[in-house]
């Protein structure tokens, strides 16, 4: 922590040292004293209360305990999330998935890997049917239809696979 003038106050009565020590190692804080608000209009009337609570004396401590603060920044964080996440509704994964806390069930058998491939496949990604466009080469046809190879075409409409679905 810097010595500046304007933690001076603070480094004083030893504050900016106390939490200097109950900090991680390599976390940074800088400690701002913070001016009043002499000579802005109405302001100095929030000021009065301000400067009477710095004479009381704290009566009411409150430890905060480690995993209820994680506890309640992550369901702030998952909240957050899913409210951005509920802003793409053009979006194909949205379309399986609205809830980001619920997880997939398609199958309590499936492992992550498994879920992840029927996903994909649901959403109509595939490295087969998508693998163009990183390589920056035309969408590919279907040899038998001549038509765009998607994953749709080739798990639902292609008539070269007619008999391997009736089978599966």
């Amino acid at each position: 922590m810097a010595t500046h003038h304007s933690i001076q106050p603070l480094a004083r009565d030893g504050t900016a040292v106390k939490v200097k020590a109950k900090m991680a190692p390599r976390t940074k804080v800088a400690l701002v004293w913070i001016p009043s608000h002499v000579g802005i209009p109405g302001n100095e009337k929030v000021d009065e209360p301000a400067k009477l609570a710095l004479n009381q004396e704290i009566h009411d401590k409150k430890q905060v305990i480690w995993s209820d603060l994680k506890l309640k920044v992550n369901t702030h964080l998952e909240q957050r999330w899913q409210t951005d996440w509920d802003t793409e509704v053009d979006n194909k994964l949205h379309e399986i998935r609205p809830n980001l806390k619920e997880r997939l069930n398609y199958d309590q058998r499936l492992n992550r890997k498994q879920e992840t491939v029927v996903s994909r496949l649901r959403i109509g990604r595939s490295w087969f049917t998508h693998e163009y466009l990183l390589k920056g080469e035309q969408q590919p046809y279907c040899t038998a239809c001549e038509c765009p190879l998607t994953v749709k075409h080739i798990l639902v409409e292609c008539a070269d696979f007619l008999l391997s679905r009736q089978k599966y």
